[in-house]
């Protein structure tokens, strides 16, 4: 913060509200996230908590910087104008609205790249977790995979994610799921879809497990068929851009190997990995040129002849480390 002038930091993505303050779970069903729900103050003892669940907050916090999650959405405004008002320096903030920035009275900056900063060098023991949560994820995924079945819901996929969950000890989906049937263009289907036999779709499916981000993907033939063929060739797709995941390569460097390997373009091509889904977000269609640094933890995710899957591996110095077996 004090390398980038800011004073004060908003917080509302939970996962990123987590990380920066410690608590468990500082954001809960049906308090919307248009409203951070931690601030940090450069010089406090700890980060100011929001929360309907104190129990989360860590031991050592100050049972005063944990305050009650304010409904009353005025209220709320209020309370973060005041524990930002006597800072100097720029305010950062995840989320950005006419009402935060009117109660705030001052303009506020972009937080994604401090905060990237911050997350950004990884300890062997936040690897360590991140992998433990991509082996949860994938267990998970395995599930899911066997509840594909002809006439069977996408909720069902969702529920038998849901249900590894449970046994792996993950408290909270990384998000709703996304499943796709495959094709020239792939169509992501609602959760009341029924699959028939003969569809090939694509799933994503992730969670999160003490404290960090895990993801999985991979496609699969509702029915029984034979995706042999356009496995290899999304296998050799993913270890052409993992060959330039190396120190001093871009963001732009692994659209040109992915380009080159005949991927296409259906969702992000790769992304960080940690607390969440993390910068760089690589995407076939984007100009920009982030460099890829060593501890960076990317999932590789191309999609080649209407198959996609995912691989996470860890940069290093030299080779790339992979985190996980091949789907």
């Amino acid at each position: 913060m004090a390398r980038r002038g800011v004073g004060a930091l908003l917080l509302a993505t939970p996962h990123l509200a987590a990380f920066a303050s410690g608590a468990r779970r500082v954001q809960v069903a049906g308090s919307g996230s248009a409203l951070p729900s931690v601030v940090i103050v450069a010089g406090a003892p700890s980060a100011v908590v929001f929360t309907a669940d104190p129990d989360g907050a860590p031991s050592w916090m100050a049972r005063a910087a944990v305050e009650p999650l304010a409904w009353d959405r005025e209220r709320a405004l209020r309370r973060l104008a005041e524990l930002v008002a006597p800072v100097p320096g720029k305010v950062a903030c995840d989320v950005f609205s006419p009402a935060l920035r009117h109660a705030i009275g001052r303009p506020l900056v972009d937080a994604a790249p401090l905060v990237a900063e911050a997350a950004a060098p990884r300890t062997a023991d936040e690897i360590a977790a991140v992998q433990t949560a991509l082996r949860a994820a994938r267990a998970g995924l395995r599930a899911a995979v066997r509840a594909a079945a002809p006439g069977a819901a996408v909720s069902a996929i969702v529920a038998g994610f849901a249900a590894s969950m449970s046994r792996s000890g993950a408290g909270f989906p990384l998000g709703e799921g996304l499943v796709w049937r495959t094709g020239p263009r792939f169509v992501r289907l609602p959760t009341t879809a029924a699959l028939a036999a003969g569809d090939v779709v694509a799933l994503e499916l992730g969670l999160y497990l003490g404290g960090h981000a895990g993801v999985a993907a991979d496609t699969v033939a509702v029915g029984g068929g034979d995706l042999t063929a356009a496995r290899r060739a999304w296998f050799a797709a993913l270890c052409a851009l993992a060959k330039r995941c190396r120190p001093g390569a871009t963001a732009a460097d692994l659209r040109a190997a992915a380009i080159a390997a005949g991927a296409r373009q259906e969702g992000l091509l790769a992304h960080g990995l940690g607390v969440g889904i993390e910068p760089p977000f690589v995407d076939l269609e984007g100009e920009d040129a982030e460099p890829v640094r060593p501890g960076m933890v990317l999932v590789l995710a191309p999609v080649v002849d209407g198959f996609r899957a995912t691989r996470a591996l860890v940069v290093t110095g030299g080779s790339p480390r992979w985190l996980e077996g091949a789907p």
